[in-house]
């Protein structure tokens, strides 16, 4: 079979590049959920989205769940048989620090649970900062949903 090799025309190369744009961090403050690794001190698990985009969609928060992210992540390192992965083992997602960052009334709110008080604030601060491109004068709040070992449906955000 001969493969025929076609060249793009202006228009699918500029759908192509706009869509490619999707890809590169955005400078814009974004709403999202995280765990973070307190031993080698780093956010994974990362999901985002710019917090207009949210907005715009009706919703005060990133719209996909902690739980779902973890399952689909478990799934895929058990199909590729990745043991060397995180969430190849059936931990319980409740049970590593994580957080979720809300936009209401004017204002980022990263909700954690009680674990943040055992941290550098400042530090930790400048962290979720960077990776959420949120303004300085965003705020933590402690609520018992992020504790660790804790949590409820999270389908009512």
């Amino acid at each position: 079979m001969e493969r025929k090799i076609k060249k793009a025309d202006q228009e699918s190369h500029n759908e192509a590049i706009n869509e490619m744009r999707k890809f590169f961090e955005s400078e814009k403050p974004q709403l999202g959920i995280f765990w973070f690794n307190p031993e080698k001190w780093f956010l994974f698990g990362v999901g985002k989205m710019d917090a207009e985009e949210c907005l715009a969609e009706k919703h005060l928060t990133y719209p996909k769940l902690h739980k779902t992210f973890w399952q689909k992540q478990h799934f895929r390192a058990r199909a590729k048989n990745d043991v060397e992965s995180m969430y190849y083992e059936e931990h319980n997602y409740t049970m590593i620090p994580r957080g979720r960052i809300f936009y209401n009334n004017g204002n980022y709110i990263v909700k954690v649970g009680e674990w943040i008080n055992d941290l550098d604030i400042e530090r930790f601060s400048e962290l979720i900062q960077d990776e959420f491109n949120l303004p300085d004068d965003f705020e933590f709040e402690i609520d018992e949903h992020w504790n660790l070992g804790h949590g409820w449906s999270e389908e009512k955000f």
